[in-house]
């Protein structure tokens, strides 16, 4: 065609090595193939006088179609390109917050995202559950492991859908633990409601588990209710959590409940609307001493 300039655009031709290898090769190998093209197009530049005095010029008709052809056809491929990598970066995006959700809430996860580095709040109305498997140490020893590992996915992955339903944020599991909260980090009024609704069906889930897979297991739900500090720590892998009272009580609901049951603290009965039905205990519980608190196993 005469040379660089008698070529026209062909020279993003080039172009497709070093944006290729970004792909291929990752952006770091890549730089060098770019330095290539950059080497490739001066040394065209300085040899093009010499060419165009041995080739001539073209005529005006093989000039146009060379202009038209060397820059939609390279172009056409670059934008084909990046678009493939766009697409394939948003799929990595949208699976790393699906990852993050899935770790931590939604409203903490998007805080994240927004560059916030520490976050700390306190909650003055919640109730936090505990959940544990009656018996789970022993049967798990004498039990195959991946069987093990199964049987509780399943189970708290029920738990995670009733806690989806019901509006309550899963903050945790500890080996055969599962631990949730109502109230935070969404604030709600009905929050206790809301933990003992998801609370019962979590011990039909529990007796439908039971069943289904003819073990002899029972679970052994506390909760309690007031103010609860709540923050994300951690860099590596982020935890949001729970600190305070409120916290220390539901897990020794849930130590010194019955198995099968929901124990509930006097702070949770009594935002509840019927108290009628729960059965009155009075229990030495560790580190808290003598508590009033109040048992519940019905429909």
């Amino acid at each position: 065609m005469g040379g660089i300039t008698g070529a026209s655009s062909g020279v993003v031709f080039g172009f497709l090595i070093p944006a290729y290898a970004i792909m291929a090769l990752g952006p770091q190998r890549a730089t060098w193939w770019f330095v290539a093209f950059v080497v490739m197009t001066v040394v065209m530049v300085a040899a093009d006088p010499l060419v165009r005095d041995i080739v001539g010029p073209q005529p005006y008709e093989r000039q146009l179609v060379g202009l038209a052809l060397n820059a939609i056809l390279p172009l056409t491929i670059i934008f084909l390109l990046l678009r493939y990598t766009d697409l394939r970066r948003r799929h990595a995006e949208a699976r790393a917050d699906e990852l993050l959700t899935n770790a931590i809430p939604k409203t903490i996860a998007a805080r994240l995202r927004r560059g916030e580095s520490r976050i700390a709040e306190s909650y003055p109305e919640t109730t936090v559950l505990f959940a544990d498997i009656v018996g789970f140490t022993p049967w798990a020893q004498r039990t195959d492991p991946a069987r093990v590992v199964a049987l509780l996915d399943a189970l708290f992955t029920s738990f995670d859908e009733l806690a989806a339903v019901h509006g309550v944020e899963k903050i945790k599991t500890i080996g055969d633990s599962y631990m949730a909260a109502a109230g935070a980090p969404e604030p709600r009024d009905d929050h206790a409601l809301a933990a003992f609704r998801f609370a019962g069906q979590m011990l039909d889930a529990a007796a439908e588990w039971r069943q289904s897979n003819d073990i002899a297991l029972e679970l052994r739900i506390g909760l309690a209710s007031g103010s609860v500090v709540a923050g994300v720590i951690g860099q590596r892998r982020i935890l949001f959590d729970l600190w305070g009272d409120t916290v220390n009580i539901a897990a020794r609901m849930e130590s010194s409940g019955v198995a099968g049951r929901v124990q509930v603290a006097a702070s949770t009965w009594q935002r509840l609307p019927d108290r009628v039905r729960f059965e009155h205990r009075e229990i030495e519980v560790k580190g808290l001493g003598r508590m009033a608190t109040y048992l519940w196993d019905g429909p």
